[in-house]
């Protein structure tokens, strides 16, 4: 496949649509701004002149995260350096889907749930992290956008879940079914009912620690200096002490390093030493 091809297939795809939508909606937030008097400047045009000489010294965000290969939430937790530099700590949780998964169900039983044939584990990434954002251009107008360059690194523990199916006894049609562990080498699909409920293999958890790191750029696009709202787009590593199996390896091999792209917003607050209540009034 030629870069033309390729880049006009990520053009199409979900993540390009996501993309070109962030870089029209700051354009037009930019367009906006020019527009305003000019002979305003600085704090003043961006917040309005009561409270823009505070010194701001802390801050706490929570963020949703949408990535190639799944989602997941977290919270962060800082102290401004100044008005160019943020660092502080976040945790994160996320599930993370194999590229080769493909929902299937049994063609017999149309009322059955949909599976993953091959998938042995529910793989999620739990993350405490160092963060740091780095403000490369900051407001000059109300309705701009501050933008940063970002970076998490950390410890990451893998926690994968056995995949629990609906198992049909003795050929079809059925006359029992059993909530079974799924194993590849035994239960072939026409002996798979449909999906099992989630909570089944919540007690059989298996942890496989590593080290992530991440790299992105933001922009934070909040009106009010007391309040942020964050889109930030980036890349993410996270490598594991042992292979993560999501797929079985009759199927996929195995891998220790997983990458992603990341599309994470954010919401939350900055304040003065003062206190978080002071910076909300």
């Amino acid at each position: 496949m030629t870069r033309r091809h390729r880049l006009t297939d990520f053009a199409r795809s979900p993540w390009g649509l996501a993309l070109a939508l962030a870089v029209i909606t700051f354009a037009l937030r930019g367009t906006q701004a020019l527009g305003q008097d000019q002979g305003t400047m600085g704090l003043d045009a961006v917040y309005g002149s009561e409270g823009a000489d505070v010194l701001m010294t802390d801050a706490a965000r929570f963020h949703v995260i949408l990535h190639s290969q799944g989602a997941g939430f977290g919270f962060q937790r800082g102290t401004l350096k100044g008005a160019f530099l943020e660092r502080g700590w976040q945790g994160e949780l996320v599930f993370v889907r194999h590229p080769k998964e493909e929902k299937t169900r049994n063609p017999v039983y149309e009322e059955s749930l949909p599976y993953v044939y091959g998938k042995v584990n529910a793989h999620h990434a739990l993350r405490l992290e160092r963060y740091i954002t780095k403000v490369l251009t900051e407001k000059f107008r109300q309705q701009g956008v501050t933008v940063a360059r970002t970076r998490q690194f950390g410890a990451v523990l893998g926690l994968a879940k056995p995949v629990f199916l609906e198992i049909g006894y003795p050929d079809i049609p059925y006359t029992s079914v059993a909530v079974e562990s799924y194993d590849p080498q035994v239960h072939f699909s026409d002996r798979i009912y449909g999906r099992a409920p989630w909570v089944n293999g919540l007690e059989s958890l298996s942890l496989n620690p590593g080290i992530g790191w991440g790299e992105g750029m933001s922009f934070e696009f909040h009106d009010e200096r007391s309040k942020t709202r964050t889109l930030e787009v980036g890349l993410r590593l996270d490598a594991y002490l042992k292979r993560a199996e999501i797929m079985a390896e009759e199927f996929v091999m195995p891998r220790r390093l997983h990458f992603t792209f990341c599309l994470r917003y954010g919401w939350g607050a900055q304040w003065s030493a003062k206190g978080l209540s002071e910076a909300l009034r």
